[in-house]
């Protein structure tokens, strides 16, 4: 993938990112929990996706996508960013507990929080440049 490309798509990625986070906490205060859950991994996705892309890896299928979101929280030295998926596959969980009034609410609003944070969190990593001097700086 050409740089230009690389740059195309991560302000794509971005957008969607964004987007998809924005609608996630709209649908969080309407109490569809489920979708809000669904657009929150959506975000994420895509936000490692473009810290590794502005980095020169392109990244392919969930797991390896889940694997160097780990490796970037060790790497920051940020549990949000590394266990961010892991707290996002217990969500569900958490959703039920919250229906069957064992947990409060505002946990949910809590764990989106801190995934939010998470995908915020990587974002600053992609440097506003070109994919190049993103390259360039991690060579340094």
């Amino acid at each position: 993938m050409t740089q230009q490309a690389a740059s195309e798509t991560i302000e794509r990625y971005r957008q969607q990112s964004v987007r998809l986070l924005d609608s996630a906490f709209s649908q969080m205060r309407k109490g569809r929990w489920n979708q809000s859950e669904e657009l929150v991994w959506g975000s994420l996705t895509l936000a490692v996706k473009a810290v590794a892309l502005s980095r020169g890896r392109a990244l392919d299928g969930i797991q390896e996508i889940q694997d160097y979101a780990q490796e970037l929280g060790r790497e920051r030295k940020d549990r949000r960013i590394g266990e961010a998926f892991k707290q996002l596959s217990s969500f569900s969980d958490l959703i039920d507990r919250v229906r069957e009034s064992s947990a409060r609410i505002d946990y949910l609003f809590v764990a989106l929080d801190d995934v939010g944070d998470a995908v915020e969190r990587l974002w600053n990593m992609v440097p506003q440049g070109s994919v190049e001097e993103a390259s360039r700086d991690d060579d340094q």
